[in-house]
């Protein structure tokens, strides 16, 4: 166990940079489907302030703001004064970006080849790290993808791996049983643990990577939490979460209150939670200013939290919502 991991032959931290947030305001059949308003500039100080310090690994979709994410990405790393060669990008694909909102997702291998090239393009780089499927139905048939497809994009050289990136733990389990690609994406924080149930799998060990994200439940995990109910504005994608599930998670991150008093208060303890598994998994908080990335500049440097901090947090949050099950 350690701060970095081998992702296809890179050395990554294993904390990166989640890019929804930079799609900023944007809607998806007529809601708020990003984070609200962004300061471009703020944003892009943000990356270079992480590359800076050795954060490398960048996950990003084609879904977020229809592309725009991709490209202020792209732009990001263009305009780094260092060497981003090493900067390794993770993206997604469903509809591609432009397309009507309310198309229905398209998984085909036709689709994916388009959205690697269309991703490529809006990147400006000349090989991804990861292209996953992006929210595909739990359920989904992973037996009727033409896996030659895929592997073909690999040989190449147009995209180092594949995988999905997952609805829920159910999501999970059917890409295991389906034994489709080499990167799976799903929920694991502090109040949400059951990923790691395939962590443990020595079935998996060897094939998958981990990924990790909302690793501080959708911004939840925060000192602002601790102090009042958390308000999001109207064009925030958070505005709309159910009231019921709103009042659990705010219950139980103030059940964490302990965590706001080790270094770095709550949220970089709660990324510190995330080097404290003993997997190769990666985690990508949402980041969009240059704060967010010097909490996870400070997390990478004061590694694990130590085990009896762990165990406290298991003691304080023993359960999921009973609507996530």
């Amino acid at each position: 166990m350690g701060n970095t991991l081998s992702f296809h032959g890179n050395t990554v931290a294993r904390i990166g940079f989640g890019c929804w947030q930079l799609a900023g305001d944007y809607s998806l059949n007529g809601r708020p489907n990003g984070y609200g308003d962004i300061d471009k500039e703020e944003a892009v100080r943000a990356i270079h302030l992480a590359l800076d310090n050795g954060i490398n690994f960048f996950d990003t979709a084609a879904g977020y703001g229809y592309g725009s994410s991709e490209e202020m990405l792209g732009q990001a790393l263009k305009t780094y004064a260092g060497d981003a060669s090493n900067a390794v990008i993770c993206t997604k694909y469903a509809m591609v970006p432009g397309a009507e909102a309310s198309a229905p997702d398209d998984f085909s291998e036709k689709n994916f080849a388009v959205n690697v090239e269309g991703s490529l393009k809006r990147l400006q780089v000349d090989r991804l790290g990861a292209m996953l499927l992006h929210n595909p139905p739990d359920d989904f048939d992973f037996s009727s993808l033409d896996i030659a497809a895929f592997d073909k994009m690999v040989q190449d050289g147009k995209i180092q791996s594949y995988g999905v990136s997952c609805r829920s733990q159910k999501g999970v389990a059917n890409v295991l049983r389906h034994n489709f690609g080499s990167v799976i994406e799903a929920v694991y924080n502090p109040l949400d643990r059951r990923y790691e149930q395939y962590f443990t799998d020595a079935a998996y060990k060897d094939k998958y990577t981990f990924i990790c994200r909302v690793p501080l439940a959708s911004g939840f995990i925060s000192p602002r939490t601790l102090l009042a109910d958390p308000v999001f504005a109207g064009n925030d994608i958070r505005h709309n979460i159910n009231a019921e599930q709103a009042e659990w998670v705010t219950g139980s991150v103030r059940k964490l209150g302990f965590l706001d008093e080790l270094e770095g208060g709550i949220s970089v303890s709660a990324l510190r939670f995330q080097l404290s598994n003993n997997y190769d998994t990666l985690t990508i908080p949402g980041i969009k200013n240059t704060k967010q990335a010097s909490d996870v500049i400070l997390a990478m440097k004061l590694g694990p939290l130590p085990a009896d901090v762990v165990n406290k947090i298991v003691e304080a949050v023993p359960e999921v919502f009973y609507k996530w099950r």
